[in-house]
């Protein structure tokens, strides 16, 4: 975009409360070679619209997030969500912490990374210690955007980036803080020139190996008419901070949506792989009509779209909310359970906001395998007009 807590009893996360016994999600293939087509022949059983199957799927678990406003902007609209929990035990007394930015009426002034905790999957608060939003307005002609994070499992620090625009160049900012309250100065991870290096997701797995996807879309932006995913890697030494780490030289993967630009994108790590959550726009269109994907990939390299998006502009359990814009979001993957959880941004009106919603992953995906080309073709036509914004590059 331009290129726009509490205690862990009260953590009770909507999959830990589901009983029904946990399926395996599918193998993924790795080969991308016919996005949204399963690796085998496949026979629809359900007949419903493919629509009717994801909307029943994820209906039932669909609500609007509260968060507090910032003491910068003082308003509660956001955008760019992104979630990390500690996989072992809660991290300062807390189980999963939550960065975005706020953009109070689209003015990208306001997109300063800001910081939550997770009360439950709807209620955010701000920490007692935390004074948001953590990172200033860095002055007239640049702006932040696109927050991210990850634990570092060596030290136990939580580690952010978040992108600086400045200069005619997309700078890729890091800092870390090990109890929520002091923060190391933000320092130039990588950067690309405008506008290459959007929206990055940023995993550290159990040995420090660290890898951010980014999108590449150019001097054009949010009017771009492609896009490229990259990925770069990096793995300190023992006693190094990530803040004085060196990142790989940027390679290409293969990840593409039929018939639109990749705009913005969250990944996870799940037990077969990867997990990418994709906001992109249909060609010749503007990331102001965005809607959200899922792809899968074995290695973070090649990855496998789907035939329809998993949230789209025009479905019927948003009317009513006058919604135009589906955006970034985040995830977290329960396995004991199969649920995935999901916190998209959008703009419905004139206000941007932060849902959630969740569904046993094997569900998804087995009815985002199924689905063909004709199936998008088919809502594509009853998309609502997107609201333009114009603040958002």
């Amino acid at each position: 975009m331009r290129s726009t807590l509490l205690a862990l009893s009260l953590f009770s996360l909507a999959a830990c409360a589901d009983a029904k016994a946990p399926t395996s999600p599918p193998r993924f293939s790795a080969d991308p070679s016919a996005p949204g087509e399963p690796s085998a022949p496949h026979q629809r059983i359900d007949p419903r619209p493919i629509s009717e199957q994801i909307e029943s799927l994820i209906r039932p678990r669909f609500a609007r997030v509260t968060l507090p406003a910032d003491g910068f902007s003082q308003s509660s609209e956001a955008v760019h969500p992104d979630m990390t929990c500690p996989t072992t035990s809660p991290w300062n007394g807390t189980r999963c912490w939550l960065m975005y930015t706020p953009y109070k009426n689209s003015d990208p002034s306001y997109e300063n990374p800001a910081f939550l905790a997770a009360g439950s999957d709807t209620a955010w608060t701000t920490p007692a210690q935390v004074l948001n939003p953590v990172i200033g307005f860095p002055g007239i002609g640049q702006y932040n955007s696109d927050p991210d994070h990850a634990f570092d499992p060596s030290t136990g620090r939580l580690i952010q980036i978040y992108r600086l625009v400045a200069d005619s160049m997309n700078k890729i900012m890091i800092m870390s803080t090990a109890n929520a309250r002091q923060w190391t100065t933000p320092v130039v991870a990588f950067k690309e020139r405008n506008h290459d290096a959007v929206s990055p997701a940023l995993l550290i797995d159990s040995h420090r190996s660290a890898k951010v996807w980014y999108v590449r879309t150019g001097a054009d932006g949010c009017m771009s008419r492609s896009s490229d995913v990259l990925l770069r890697t990096s793995q300190p030494a023992e006693g190094t901070r990530f803040e004085q780490a060196d990142w790989s030289a940027a390679t290409r993967v293969v990840l593409a949506i039929p018939g639109a630009v990749v705009w913005h994108l969250d990944v996870i790590e799940i037990p077969q792989g990867y997990l990418a959550l994709i906001a992109a726009f249909p060609k010749g269109s503007t990331c102001s009509a965005s809607d959200i994907w899922l792809a899968t990939s074995s290695d973070g390299i090649r990855w496998r779209a789907f035939a329809v998006p998993l949230l789209w502009r025009g479905m019927s359990m948003v009317e009513g909310r006058s919604l135009t814009t589906w955006y970034r979001g985040t995830m977290r993957y329960d396995a004991a359970s199969d649920m995935l959880h999901l916190w998209p941004s959008a703009l419905a009106g004139a206000r941007w906001g932060v849902y959630h919603l969740s569904a046993r992953l094997s569900d998804l995906l087995a009815v985002l395998g199924s689905a063909e080309a004709r199936d998008w073709r088919a809502l594509a036509v009853k998309q609502p007009r997107a609201r333009v914004v114009g603040d958002m590059p």
